[in-house]
């Protein structure tokens, strides 16, 4: 089940500012505090780590997210890892 704390931040962010809900993400992805606290999340919480490397395997290079070893971190802004 997807962590219903972020589940509910992209729901307000959508409902804020009219966007969908990939706009949304990319949007709370944007603030730099906020992907520190996803990154620690999903090494921490074992749904959250769930859901990031389900996103990886499902998007591969296209992913937000980039594994290094054991831990999960967000890929570069320019698409490097």
């Amino acid at each position: 089940m997807p962590n219903p704390d972020f589940i509910q931040l992209v729901k307000r962010t959508r409902e804020e500012c009219g966007v969908s809900i990939d706009h949304a993400r990319d949007m709370i992805f944007a603030n730099e505090q906020m992907r520190r606290l996803v990154a620690w999340r999903v090494n921490h919480n074992p749904e959250c780590r769930k859901q990031a490397l389900r996103d990886l395997w499902q998007k591969s290079r296209a992913s937000r997210f980039v594994r290094d070893g054991d831990r999960i971190g967000f890929r570069r802004r320019d698409g490097q890892l």
